[in-house]
């Protein structure tokens, strides 16, 4: 699971900045392993030290990354911690990651699709939906039209408003 993203080195000990992708950026003070993904390339690293940037940053220092050289390497790399280590979330909310991939289906079971992306608004998630035909569904994130998810078996329960599947 993706928790930060680097945005730049720091310094000459190789040390990089991190944009804090989750909302438990306290989590990185609590960080002793990572994995640094850029591209097809996976490295897991031990975390050496971690600081707090202004503008909500982290500074974090890599076993591995020794110079700016090797910290400019890493520029727009994620930083992943393994599903295990996610911060528990109380009943009823979920991961994104979790939900992409279910099935999406309405209450009498008809197959509306697959869910690819959670778009956040303002007023509410929106969970994008794309059908077998390759077309796109946005269903509203409400109560009253998600009846149901069931993370286990990969599939969510929504009760569609009406003209919402038209067109």
């Amino acid at each position: 699971m993706t928790i930060g993203a680097v945005t730049a080195p720091h310094g000459v000990r190789g040390e990089v900045r991190v944009m804090p992708l989750t909302d438990f950026p306290d989590r990185f003070f609590e960080l002793e392993r990572v994995f640094v993904v850029k591209g097809d390339e996976r490295v897991e690293r031990r975390v050496l030290g971690v600081k707090t940037l202004s503008r909500g940053l982290f500074l974090l220092r890599l076993e591995g990354v020794d110079c700016r050289e090797d910290a400019e390497t890493l520029r727009g790399a994620e930083i992943q911690v393994p599903r295990a280590d996610v911060v528990p979330l109380p009943p009823g909310v979920y991961y994104v990651f979790e939900l992409v991939g279910a099935r999406v289906i309405t209450p009498e079971g008809a197959f509306l699709g697959r869910l690819e992306d959670v778009l956040t608004t303002a007023a509410n998630d929106v969970y994008v939906v794309k059908d077998d035909g390759g077309r796109e569904i946005l269903i509203p994130a409400v109560k009253h039209v998600v009846r149901s998810i069931d993370v286990e078996r990969g599939e969510i329960v929504v009760d569609p408003p009406p003209g919402l599947l038209e067109g």
